[in-house]
């Protein structure tokens, strides 16, 4: 088993929460429990003491039978009567001292202590008889022998106890392990596989576990978007390339057309340069509006001023009447001021950006017609033309970069199809959005959607 597997860990963590809990429970048990065993064992030598010592003090030792004596005594206990100087008078049990080796204390009071010998532990209860009927001094020698069994006992069977709780505890939490790691391994393997393949993997297996349930959903859905992401980057590519390559064969083919005989013929010199000249001012464009799609500019988004959107459509719309004197170009707004705050530039690019996009698209009726309506929280800007309109498939594609709706009619009206692209770029930068509503051979309309600025509603 690897050591660094998440199996790994959860049994050998378990296992010692496990074996430090046990560990604990069953020491403080064992613990207070010799604590009390303890105690009763002084209790019982306490209270021979305290029945012996009331016999000698009440009664002539002449009449003192051999049976009261072995009546106060417990548990194998022995009991010595000294006299003042120290010399044992009597044992009960008899001849039960050759092997102890108990050293003759006088005490002024009952004193009980500890002794241990090669034989085993003792407790060693001592007390003063001064009485008319006796002067001398009381020994009784306690075994701790059923004590120390006791506890043996319960060390051994606690060992036991622990032994098989560790051992239970590990299968189970292998076996628990191994379920609980089986979906995550499962999804590791799959996750190697998809490496191998591409992102156009995805994990199928349902785990029954919620956590990991919503991870193979959470990777799915990243997949999803990263294959959206790759398949529109290398559409991007491709489109890109291909935008590029045709105005550079066609200033490759002029310029070798010069090079063949044009340095000679003034007139196919100069339009093989101007066709060059503007096929270069179409790369440029395109490398600008690339470039635009591919970065966000805080700093120009931070270059804000509040402006009036309705003098600033009035103002492109007037530009667009001059550029193209064959339209018509009508404005509805339904109030005279509109404050907004917005790089200027960005609002006049992206006005600019759908005024020609509905005069490329309206060749027919050249009628175009642009509104303002203002409400509560947020106002809308809406373009109109009446031109070729939109199919209703291709209504969820127009701001996709490259795509054009009408590609036959594409080089001739000019424009990267980058345009749409760019404008909604710009409108999502300040919060806004943007959609066309068309009906198609009737009439196309873009609505871009602003939120209010605060204190400006």
């Amino acid at each position: 088993m690897n050591k660094n597997s998440l199996k790994y860990k959860w049994l050998r963590l378990s296992t010692l929460i496990i074996s430090f809990t046990y560990l604990i429970f069953s020491t403080l048990l064992i613990y207070f429990t010799s604590l009390y065993l303890r105690d009763l064992e002084e209790r019982a030598l306490d209270r021979s003491l305290e029945e012996l010592q009331h016999i000698y003090e009440t009664q002539p030792i002449n009449t003192i039978s051999r049976n009261d004596i072995i009546t106060s005594l417990y548990d194998e206990q022995t009991m010595i009567l000294y006299t003042r100087s120290g010399n044992i008078v009597t044992t009960e049990p008899t001849n039960q001292l050759h092997d102890l080796p108990l050293d003759f204390v006088p005490v002024s009071d009952t004193v009980i202590t500890s002794m241990e010998t090669d034989d085993g532990n003792f407790l060693v209860g001592r007390s003063n008889i001064d009485t008319m009927y006796w002067n001398g001094y009381l020994t009784v020698i306690h075994p701790l022998d059923n004590y120390y069994l006791i506890i043996r006992t319960m060390v051994l069977i606690a060992l036991i106890i622990g032994f098989l709780s560790i051992l239970f505890t590990s299968i189970v939490s292998y076996f628990f392990s191994t379920q609980m790691v089986k979906p995550i391994r499962s999804i590791a393997n799959q996750l190697k596989r998809i490496e191998g393949e591409g992102v156009s993997e995805r994990l199928s297996l349902s785990t029954d576990t919620e956590e990991t349930d919503y991870m193979v959903t959470s990777f799915n859905n990243m997949m999803d978007s990263l294959e959206e992401s790759f398949n529109q980057q290398k559409q991007f590519v491709e489109d890109a390339s291909h935008e590029l390559r045709t105005p550079l064969q066609i200033i490759q083919g002029h310029l070798k057309l010069i090079n063949r005989w044009g340095k000679n013929d003034p007139k196919i010199l100069e339009e093989s340069l101007n066709i060059s000249i503007d096929e270069l001012h179409r790369i440029n464009k395109l490398v600008e509006e690339l470039l635009l799609l591919t970065k966000n500019n805080p700093r120009q988004l931070e270059e804000v001023e509040t402006v009036n959107i309705i003098d600033e459509i009035n103002s492109r719309v007037d530009s667009m009447r001059k550029i193209h004197p064959d339209y018509h170009f009508a404005v509805e707004h339904s109030h005279d001021s509109i404050p907004f705050k917005i790089n200027n530039h960005h609002l006049e690019q992206l006005l600019l950006i759908f005024l020609d996009n509905a005069v490329k698209y309206d060749t027919e009726y050249k009628y175009i017609i642009t509104k303002t309506e203002k409400h509560n929280e947020y106002f809308d800007i809406i373009i109109m033309d009446h031109g070729i309109g939109i199919p209703e498939e291709d209504l969820e594609n127009v701001f996709n970069r490259f795509y054009r709706v009408d590609k036959s009619r594409s080089r001739q009206q000019g424009g990267n199809g980058l345009g749409l692209s760019i404008g909604k770029k710009l409108i999502e930068n300040y919060k806004g959005k943007v959609w066309f509503e068309s009906e198609e051979g009737n009439f196309t309309k873009v609505i871009i959607r602003f939120p209010l600025n605060e204190g400006n509603s």
